[in-house]
């Protein structure tokens, strides 16, 4: 069983840094989201240790099947970590880093759920409205993430 990591988590800022929102050129009758409406997430991760500092970039795109992307927004939370060199490993090379998986899992879910609740605002009263971003299973994201890394 892991050890239990003492930390203190705190949102420092939210920020929104792009969004867009196109009409969809189909009726949205025809929209199913999953078939002919797929949504895709992106993440970038900045870590400062000495400010003990994690910043989150998502980018979440909803695309249709002939790729035109309809709706995109780019936001990103700075968390502030108390005790974050406990649960983050630097390497040598001081360009790869490791995050604790239960981390990066609070951080992420975090993350979507503000994406998630963004997304519903900005897309309030358009056709997009209709297709909120579903609820996501941050360590299944995580595992994808490493499968998809190891794959490289």
């Amino acid at each position: 069983m892991p050890e239990k990591i003492d930390l203190q988590i705190g949102i420092k800022e939210i920020n929104e840094i792009s969004f867009s929102n196109k009409p969809l050129p189909i009726s949205e009758d025809e929209v199913v989201l999953g078939k002919n409406l797929v949504y895709g997430i992106g993440l970038n991760i900045n870590i400062n240790l000495d400010e003990e500092l994690i910043t989150l970039r998502l980018l979440v795109n909803y695309t249709l099947t002939n790729n035109e992307i309809v709706t995109s927004l780019e936001s990103e939370i700075v968390f502030h970590i108390i005790n974050l060199r406990n649960a983050v490993k630097q390497y040598e090379d001081k360009k790869r880093v490791n995050i604790v998986d239960d981390l990066m899992a609070t951080l992420l879910g975090v993350s979507i759920g503000t994406a998630r609740g963004i997304l519903s605002t900005k897309t309030r009263g358009s056709q997009m409205a209709k297709f909120p971003l579903p609820i996501i299973n941050a360590k299944d994201l995580i595992s994808q993430m490493k499968n998809s890394k190891n794959k490289e």
